[in-house]
Formats: structure tokens, C-alpha cells, sequence
């Protein structure tokens, strides 16, 4: 009986080796995991960059260009103590400098936009463009109630009026009706929009306008139906025109 146990006991404990051993080296053998070959990382995107080959015609246009428009300038503005080139010759140069100032847009990168080569700004939108492109015009009034198309010319032709004022011998300096009237340039309003107004209103203005902080004002120009009531600063501190009342 005990030979028994023991040849039970031997045959139990080969067999558990012979599994042990397969399991060892069985391939199926659990194995832990190899970490994850890292992604290579990707490739820098391409930039092509464009490379802006000068065009020499163009180059030479924009020379002759500029030296037109600095003589046409010189005539239109002259120093003081030079010949007076007559009335004639100033309002053929402003309007050749005019023209001038549009082909060097053209043949420019088009950064410099005058204000006339863009649409009329909306209302939310007109306040800022005002103060962008046209800066010898201050406006002190809402256009909320105003035709911002008529209103936006308007300013224009004092951007033009304030531009032209610049030299000693300019012929309508400080009257900005007479000017629409008179002077031929391509921007002036209709000779019947401007006026003045005989009740004189008072209007708030800045201190550099005039110290007391408000002024009678009889300009005006006319709007659609309103009338906008402007000052004519441009030879005074600001060198602006102000368009300050709605009426």
C-alpha cells in the first residue's frame, strides 16, 4: 500500500513538471506588452512665399508721377513771397494733382485709399471712416438721422476745400461756399447746398475753436432734408473744418 502511494505521489508530481515546463516554454505564454513605437513627428509645412518681382515700367510711372504731382503741389500751394502763379493756374493744378493723386492709388498697392474711391460707410461705420480718411474734417454730430451717402460727400468737399486752403495765395481761403461755387473742382458740392442760416444758432464747439466752449455758427450745408451747421477752423489752431449741429 505505501509502495502504491509513493508511485502515485512520483507520477503526480512528474506530470506537473512536464505541464510547468510546456507552459514555460509554450509561445503563447503571456508576455508583457512592448510600449508603443513613438509617431515620428510630422513634417514642417511648406510656405511658399511669393516674391514680388519689381516691374521697372511701373517703377518709372510712379517717378514721373510724383514729380508731376510735387510741381502741380508747388503751384497749387505756393510759399509765401513767391510770384502769384493767378487764379487760373491754381485751379488747373489742383485739379491736375487731383487727377495725379488717383493714378499713384491705382498704380500703388491701393493702402492709401482716398476718400473718394470708397463706398459712402454705413451709419455704425461713418464715424470711424471720418476720422481714418478724412482728417481735416472733425465731426461732432451723430449721423443717425442723415443721409450717410450726401453726408459723406459733404465731408469729402470739406476734405478737398481744407486740403486746398493750405497755400498763402489760395483764392476762396474761409469762404467754403464760394468754393462749391466757383473754384471747378470735381468734388465741390452743388453751389445750392451750402448756406447761412440769418438766426445765427448756437452750437457747443471745442475750446481751441473757441475758448468759451460754444459759438454761433450761420454755416451750414444741407443734407437730404437737415441741415449739418459746420465752422471753418483751418487757418485757426485746429486746422479743421467742424461740422458741430443738425438743424
Amino acid at each position: 500500500m505505501r509502495l502504491l502511494q509513493t508511485l502515485v505521489a512520483f507520477v503526480t508530481g512528474a506530470v506537473a513538471a512536464i505541464m510547468w515546463l510546456e507552459r514555460q516554454t509554450s509561445p503563447d505564454r503571456a508576455r508583457p506588452t512592448p510600449p508603443p513605437t513613438p509617431a515620428p513627428p510630422p513634417e514642417p509645412e511648406r510656405v511658399v512665399e511669393e516674391v514680388l518681382v519689381p516691374d521697372p515700367e511701373q517703377a518709372s510711372r510712379i517717378e514721373q508721377l510724383e514729380a508731376e504731382l510735387a510741381k502741380q503741389r508747388a503751384i497749387r500751394t505756393p510759399e509765401p513771397g513767391d510770384p502769384h502763379p493767378g487764379v487760373d493756374a491754381i485751379r488747373a493744378a489742383r485739379i491736375r494733382a487731383l487727377e495725379l493723386e488717383r493714378q499713384l492709388a491705382r498704380e500703388g498697392d491701393g493702402s492709401a485709399q482716398r476718400w473718394f474711391q470708397l463706398d459712402p460707410p454705413s451709419t455704425e461705420e461713418l464715424v470711424d471712416a471720418a476720422a481714418q480718411h478724412l482728417p481735416k474734417v472733425a465731426l461732432w454730430v451723430s449721423p443717425d438721422s442723415l443721409d450717410c451717402a450726401d453726408l459723406w460727400q459733404a465731408l469729402g468737399a470739406m476734405q478737398e476745400f481744407a486740403e486746398a486752403c493750405g497755400g498763402a495765395w489760395f483764392e476762396f481761403d474761409g469762404d467754403f461756399a464760394r468754393w462749391c461755387a466757383e473754384s471747378g473742382h470735381p468734388h465741390a458740392l452743388d453751389p445750392d447746398l451750402p448756406g447761412s442760416d440769418e438766426e445765427r444758432p448756437s452750437f457747443a464747439v471745442a475750446q481751441k475753436v473757441n475758448r468759451s466752449g460754444r459759438q454761433l455758427v450761420p454755416t451750414y450745408v444741407r443734407v437730404g432734408e437737415r441741415r449739418c451747421y459746420y465752422i471753418d477752423d483751418v487757418a485757426g489752431e485746429t486746422g479743421r473744418m467742424h461740422v458741430v449741429g443738425v438743424g
